[in-house]
């Protein structure tokens, strides 16, 4: 009977092992996006002999943060819109519709449907031009439509095929780069040369994907809810483990596609597009092209699968009389429609939004972070410090459109703002401020 018991035990010890290691592969490829493919390249390209330090930074913003985002909403169990509740109900609605309508149907969707086009198809496709963006964009959406349907599949067509093909296929491309660089490492140029760490952290911060990770994170806690991981505490390890893969599996790829651009020694490539399209016709000829744009469409697709499925599976808690097939199709077809309009205009609508929320997303992710460790309930330590973040966004906002010119001197006059970090310093202030009003209230409220 014991025997029976502890190979019971083993087979779902194995089971919930392969969950974890799916997951994590699952995660890595909601943020592999064609963005995570080419900042890498063209950093290691511009930061040559400070490539090490500078991926160090990268690595900081660009997976650090993102990974403690995950832990985060595993910790507080609700997603977004319960971290946003910390600060108040009515604003924790309204910060997640903003972070879904932002990572979705106005930018997330149709921006990975857009690059996947310009960048995948750019030496593949024969013509190039507006009916051949709308033909693309509708195929692209209907193995999006296909894929997103079955949640519980998602695991399965994921984590299982499509993740670890993508993996491979850049794999390849890195070993092959790095056993048969075309020059060596030089030296750095630009601001790696004179600050290559704190370059590298803002090159990572410009990514985004502490946006994306709050909503890609609430799909894999669900993925592990619908295979029966109910106990708060086993479900946040579990979560903690698939999130160190993903993280290990970036940090591998990342610092792998750097070397590729600092072994790069032909001159004048702008981005990392055209440093890893350069490398992969040298490595493997003529189908080269064909294989960097498989890269990406495969890269943008498994982002545009997780978003289309986090985006519905939120729209359904809002509206739970609408069901969840219904909303990926309206998904599926808002990023199809918002994607034809190119990526230029969606880029246009999407900077404002995008300015505005990432800095107070990052700010709550930390404050929660912090809450995690601190005894006593923490009020104050989460408004003033987003209510300040989010008055610094709109001067931000206003500054780079140059909407009130009285308001740009006093953004301006803030520490950190010629490198858009202008929220840092008030939000450290104000974090500590707020902690020490929550710690005294908790004091005077104690019965005597």
């Amino acid at each position: 009977m014991c025997f029976v018991q502890d190979n019971l035990l083993e087979i779902e010890v194995y089971k919930m092992n392969k969950l974890i290691l799916i997951s994590g592969l699952m995660l890595f490829s909601f943020f592999f996006g064609a963005g995570n493919l080419i900042f890498p390249p063209m950093l290691g390209y511009t930061a040559q002999e400070n490539m090490w330090i500078s991926m160090t930074g990268f690595a900081i913003t660009g997976i650090l943060l993102p990974y403690l985002t995950v832990i985060v909403v595993a910790y507080m169990n609700g997603g977004v819109e319960s971290i946003g509740n910390r600060v108040h109900p009515i604003f924790g609605t309204v910060f997640a519709i903003c972070i879904y309508l932002s990572i979705g149907a106005l930018y997330g969707i149709p921006r990975a449907a857009n690059v996947a086009y310009e960048i995948g198809t750019n030496h593949i496709l024969p013509v190039h031009n507006h009916f051949t963006l709308i033909i693309f964009s509708l195929i692209f959406f209907f193995i999006v439509y296909i894929i997103a349907l079955y949640p519980s599949r998602i695991i399965d067509n994921l984590g299982k095929y499509l993740t670890p093909i993508l993996i491979i296929i850049i794999a390849i491309l890195c070993i092959l780069v790095i056993i048969n660089p075309e020059g060596s490492i030089g030296q750095a140029s630009g601001e790696y040369a004179q600050t290559p760490l704190v370059s590298g952290i803002l090159q990572g911060y410009f990514t985004m994907d502490l946006v994306a990770a709050l909503a890609f994170s609430v799909v894999i806690v669900q993925m592990f809810k619908l295979n029966g991981v109910d106990n708060q505490k086993t479900l946040v390890k579990h979560v903690i483990k698939a999130g160190l893969i993903s993280a290990i599996l970036l940090l591998v790829i990342y610092f792998a596609l750097a070397y590729v651009g600092a072994t790069t020694s032909h001159s004048g490539f702008k981005d990392g597009t055209g440093i890893l399209t350069f490398n992969s016709l040298r490595v493997f000829g003529s189908i080269g092209n064909l294989l960097f744009g498989i890269i990406v469409i495969l890269a943008c697709l498994t982002t545009c699968i997780g978003l289309v499925n986090a985006c519905a599976a939120f729209a359904m808690k809002k509206l739970p009389k609408v069901s969840y097939k219904k909303f990926v199709l309206v998904f599926s077809l808002l990023g199809f429609i918002v994607s034809t309009l190119g990526l230029e205009l969606i880029l246009k609508i999407a900077v404002p939004l995008l300015t505005f929320i990432y800095p107070t997303s990052i700010v709550l992710v930390l404050i929660s972070l912090v809450s995690i460790f601190i005894p006593f309930e923490m009020r104050f330590a989460f408004i003033l410090p987003t209510i300040v973040t989010l008055v610094i966004s709109v001067l931000q906002i206003l500054n780079d459109f140059n909407l009130v010119k009285s308001l740009n001197a006093l953004y301006q006059k803030l520490p950190l703002a010629d490198i858009q970090l202008s929220w840092l310093l008030p939000f450290i202030i104000l974090l500590v401020v707020g902690l020490i009003i929550d710690f005294l209230k908790r004091n005077t409220e104690k019965p005597s």
